[in-house]
């Protein structure tokens, strides 16, 4: 088939799938058993299975890693992080950086020690494992939050800030492993910490310089009707992300960065600022459906039946809790919001919000593919995503609605 013999094909694909997302976003508003994200995976991987069959005559799906590094996580890590204020995000600032930089070494940690005394995986593949799936995605958690009366502003900042943070610890930390793991190159803790701190610190100058550039355009201009902005934030987010990974930092830090230097103070909630919000909340969903679809469908071609076994499923599923529970336990002490110690309720929330996503798949399939343990990686962290976006929204349903006040439930 030719390029323009394919173009009608991928219009009615695109016409597909948005009838298709209209019908899930209906009856999941009407069934409120999952939240949509869930049912586009679901449906994902209804797709996948039939396209995996030999005679189904379906595209294959699969969802490329630096495409979702370099056109999905940008724009997502931004929209979720402009809408927080940083007068308000300060409150959660410190637990937020404690669970995604201390939580994600000791989830590695305990992962890594069971899949090398157990599996018997060497120490820094095993750890290269336990980092790389230590990175959350909140989204099919946080989805249930809104209009939810039991989930305070500061739970919902905790949730996503945290996430967005570990996300950006994890690729950088997992950089790091990477190089020493396929360089041959020797560990040596001193330059790697120096090294780590630099990719930090670089990252967040680069975010805050362009997101004050942003900021001050902006203001010189004297517009902010919502396609200037719109475009200003859109070349924002991928060109913090860009300039940040040319300059060897971290492009998740930075974009984070950039989006809380333009969006610390936020604008009058005036027709072209709505109109902007809504423009952002909509390329927010439709990336989110085309990236959960993409995971969902890339399932099948990416398990190894030969690694597949019960005892497998059972081990990720197992480390999959254990660790970011242990991770969040052993911190509890000093984890506070409003110099409070955390609730019962934002504790499990922090756990079941854990549920693992597309940034891990995307880190494993960027690792060699002559890497031994690669397949087994593969199958395990898919085990562990599965589970986790369509269980721990069910388990946080049921735990948000013990905890609504009684004159806020139907």
């Amino acid at each position: 088939m030719t390029g323009y013999e394919s173009i009608p094909s991928l219009v009615m694909f695109a016409v597909l799938g948005w009838i298709a997302l209209n019908t899930i976003f209906y009856f999941s508003h009407r069934w409120r058993m999952f939240s949509d994200i869930t049912w586009i995976l679901l449906l994902g991987l209804t797709y996948g299975a039939f396209s995996a069959m030999p005679d189904s005559g379906l595209p294959e799906l699969v969802l490329e890693p630096h495409v979702v590094l370099y056109v999905f996580v940008p724009l997502l890590v931004f929209s979720s992080t402009q809408c927080m204020c940083l007068f308000h995000f300060r409150h959660v600032l410190v637990p937020a950086t404690l669970a995604g930089t201390l939580g994600i070494i000791i989830s590695m940690g305990v992962i890594a020690s069971v899949l090398h005394w157990l599996l018997g995986i060497p120490w820094m593949p095993a750890l290269l494992f336990g980092v790389i799936i230590s990175a959350t995605d909140p989204l099919a958690i946080s989805a249930l939050f809104k209009d939810n009366q039991s989930v305070t502003e500061d739970q919902k900042l905790l949730v996503e800030g945290e996430s967005i943070l570990n996300d950006g610890f994890v690729v950088t930390v997992a950089g790091l492993l990477s190089l020493v793991l396929f360089s041959e190159t020797e560990l040596d803790l001193a330059i790697s910490s120096l090294s780590f701190l630099t990719h930090v610190a670089g990252a967040l100058a680069v975010g805050v310089l362009l997101g004050r550039a942003a900021r001050w355009l902006l203001a010189l201009l004297h517009e902010r009707h919502y396609t200037l902005t719109t475009n200003i934030t859109l070349a924002l987010a991928y060109g913090s992300f860009v300039v940040a990974e040319e300059l060897h930092f971290s492009g998740i830090l930075a974009v984070f960065a950039s989006a809380l230097a333009y969006g610390y103070k936020p604008y009058k909630d005036d027709a072209d600022h709505l109109a902007h919000q809504e423009i952002w909340e909509y390329l927010d969903y439709v990336a989110n459906a085309l990236l959960f679809f993409l995971l969902g469908s890339s399932m099948f071609s990416l398990l190894s039946l030969d690694n597949l076994s019960a005892s497998i499923i059972a081990l990720s599923i197992t480390l999959l809790f254990t660790a970011r529970f242990m991770s969040l336990w052993l911190m509890r002490p000093i984890l506070h919001i409003h110099h409070r110690k955390l609730s019962q309720l934002d504790f499990w929330l922090l756990n079941f919000s854990g549920a693992r996503g597309a940034v891990s798949i995307a880190l494993l399939l960027m690792l060699p593919a002559d890497f031994s343990y690669k397949p087994l990686f593969l199958t395990m962290a898919i085990s562990m995503i599965l589970f986790s976006l369509i269980v721990y929204p069910v388990i946080t349903k049921s735990m948000l609605a013990r905890h609504t006040p009684v004159n806020q439930q139907p």
